[in-house]
């Protein structure tokens, strides 16, 4: 777009879309960037779903991705530095007089910035809607209707993740090297799994839990199951931008 017609769109009604990714390793079956293009791709369906109502952000390719830096390759920003971002998106446009921005994460190192950023720039810029959210939390009760892993399946290259990325790109996916990953932990209350997270927070190196940097179980991923993650994902981000266009967030 150019400036122009950006400044033609209704302020108080678009949503802006700004999605939150990684660089980071993803064992030894799916590429580096598998966050990024997962995320991009979750985005560009969600704007041909409603291409009136969204003004979507260039995806942010650099994530908190500190746990994953033994695995060659890997890229990550310190907290303090996502914070910064988030609240610098934020600020450019609210500075653009836009009042509705929902950040979409497709990565969990980032999970813990986003819910900080939203709170401090919530209240920096408390006439805007502001909102963030991780895909699979959004979605984990249909996610789990489709799955097919048990408890522990789904993690990182896991089930969700081989299928996403079976179904949009599937030259760069390796199901050679698809293997079951991930070291349990000995208590109850550290076990996870990505559609549900542990009670308690903890650091821990992907190095120290895995043997080749997955979490689950990727032999069970399809592209056609990947395509009916997407479906189901889009939708419910299509619900979240139809309350916030309406007030209603």
């Amino acid at each position: 777009m150019k400036w122009p017609e950006v400044d033609a769109l209704a302020r108080n009604e678009v949503v802006i879309i700004s999605c939150l990714s990684a660089v980071e390793q993803h064992s030894w079956h799916l590429p580096m960037g598998s966050d990024f293009i997962i995320g991009s791709e979750i985005v560009r369906r969600l704007e041909q779903s409603m291409p009136r109502d969204l003004l979507c952000l260039p995806t942010i390719w650099l994530g908190c991705s500190s746990h994953h830096l033994h695995f060659a390759g890997s890229m990550s920003a310190r907290l303090a530095t996502m914070l910064h971002v988030i609240r610098d998106i934020a600020a450019s446009i609210h500075g653009h007089g836009f009042r509705k921005l929902l950040f979409v994460n497709s990565h969990g190192g980032n999970r813990a910035a986003l819910a900080a950023a939203v709170q401090e720039v919530g209240h920096e810029f408390s006439s805007m809607d502001i909102v963030g959210v991780t895909y699979w939390e959004l979605a984990k009760d249909d996610l789990a209707s489709i799955r097919e892993s048990k408890f522990g399946g789904m993690g990182h290259a896991c089930e969700l993740e081989t299928s996403i990325l079976l179904a949009v790109a599937p030259p760069l996916v390796d199901m050679s090297r698809a293997e079951v990953d991930g070291i349990p932990s000995a208590s109850i209350y550290t076990r996870s799994d990505m559609l549900a997270a542990p009670p308690v927070a903890i650091f821990k190196a992907m190095d120290k839990i895995t043997r080749h940097g997955g979490s689950g179980d990727p032999r069970t991923a399809t592209a056609q199951k990947g395509e009916k993650f997407l479906d189901v994902i889009v939708a419910k981000l299509v619900d979240l931008c139809n309350d916030m266009r309406a007030g209603k967030v």
